[in-house]
């Protein structure tokens, strides 16, 4: 049974890595950029992966995993995570400003409530007039 301690150890900084970017406020165009850039690569390396399977099994096999299908479907798992954080901060942006944008019309549309007048002067009857009741 071949050790799997460097493809684990791979597999871990990986994990942490998006543990790290999900916890990690952004919002610039270089996380974009980035973000663009990784997609890229993934697509390059998915590419190459179909055409020349043995480099994949090659590759697999230096960094401990007995198939490339099997190193293929660990990456997948990775990029799934990293889709699904990915997600989950455009949700949470999304719906912060939505509420911003929700309160913005509230406060933009807000009327003063009219004035009732009071039950004694709605009557015609004060307490201070001559013809009210003492």
């Amino acid at each position: 049974m071949p050790s799997y301690w460097l493809i684990k150890a791979i597999l871990v900084l990986a994990l942490l890595i998006l543990i790290f970017f999900m916890l990690k406020p952004v919002k610039t165009a270089q996380h974009q950029a980035l973000r663009r850039l990784g997609t890229l690569f993934i697509i390059v390396l998915a590419v190459f992966a179909v055409l020349f399977p043995h480099f994949l099994n090659q590759f697999a096999t230096l960094i401990g995993v007995e198939r490339g299908i099997n190193l293929l479907v660990y990456f997948l798992t990775i990029a799934f995570f990293a889709q699904m954080m990915t997600s989950y901060r455009r949700s949470v942006q999304t719906e912060h400003k939505l509420t911003q944008l929700a309160r913005a019309v509230a406060l933009q549309n807000a009327q003063t409530p009219p004035v009732v007048p009071s039950s004694t002067e709605a009557s015609g009857f004060s307490s201070d007039s001559p013809g009210g009741t003492q």
